[in-house]
């Protein structure tokens, strides 16, 4: 149960709630977007919610990023193997 209110806390009555809650939390934790915008809870599309975050925070922040970092360090690369080469001439 929840300490404030009697309603039962639903975040890990079974295994799989449990998951998707920790996950959904561990997301949503550190600075990010997730600390900013209202909680779902009780919503009645609050696993629509849930998964669009969860999506959200992997194609955004975890590919993007990684397609960013990428690109910088293809440049770096690049300019490697340009400075290698005016050396070798």
């Amino acid at each position: 149960k929840s300490e404030d209110d009697d309603e039962p806390d639903m975040k890990c009555d079974d295994m799989m709630t449990c998951y998707l809650f920790h996950m959904y939390v561990g997301v949503r934790a550190g600075g990010g977007i997730g600390d900013e915008i209202e909680d779902p809870a009780g919503d009645p599309y609050e696993m629509y919610r849930i998964v669009f975050d969860i999506t959200f925070f992997f194609f955004v922040i975890v590919i993007l990023l990684a397609i960013i970092q990428g690109l910088i360090i293809d440049a770096f690369g690049e300019l490697r193997d340009q400075q290698e080469q005016v050396r070798e001439d």
